[in-house]
């Protein structure tokens, strides 16, 4: 897939903050080309296993922690949860949608706390990598949230 072919065709079905050049959180947020897309998921997401449906398979690798989130202030919480360390050394998080229509995006990661509501009502599935950091987080809307320690490459 190229970007002529269907990659970030449809930014509008973003959440509404990051397409908003008025708001604060949003203009933080940065819309990536193809390339760099591809370049984070090498180093990230591309170093699992996919199954059919492009989630990751879990039973083919190993993961250090299996969550579940029953509604949208669980997911707030959760998101909290697993982004604080980052906030705290302000690094920067990738978000890959399971939709390729939508372009990846970059964030500080307190923007990703502070929005995981608008996050999470995207879908249908998403994944969270800490740019640097050796961790990925897969976000499935059935409530499923898993991290994993990414292997080395």
């Amino acid at each position: 897939m190229t970007e002529d072919n269907g990659y970030a065709s449809h930014p509008e079905y973003l959440p509404g903050f990051m397409n908003d050049p008025e708001d604060s959180d949003g203009r933080q947020v940065a819309k990536l080309r193809w390339t760099e897309s591809r370049e984070l998921e090498a180093m990230s997401l591309n170093r699992f296993p996919s199954t059919f449906s492009a989630a990751l398979d879990w039973d083919s690798a190993s993961y250090e922690d299996r969550l579940w989130w029953d509604d949208e202030e669980g997911w707030e919480r959760m998101a909290a949860q697993l982004l604080s360390s980052y906030a705290e050394r302000e690094m920067t998080v990738a978000i890959f949608w399971g939709n390729l229509e939508l372009p990846t995006v970059t964030l500080p990661a307190d923007v990703a706390i502070r929005r995981a509501r608008d996050i999470v009502d995207v879908g249908p599935h998403f994944w969270i990598y800490p740019i640097g950091a050796p961790v990925l987080i897969e976000c499935l809307m059935d409530g499923q949230i898993t991290v994993a320690t990414i292997p080395e490459a």
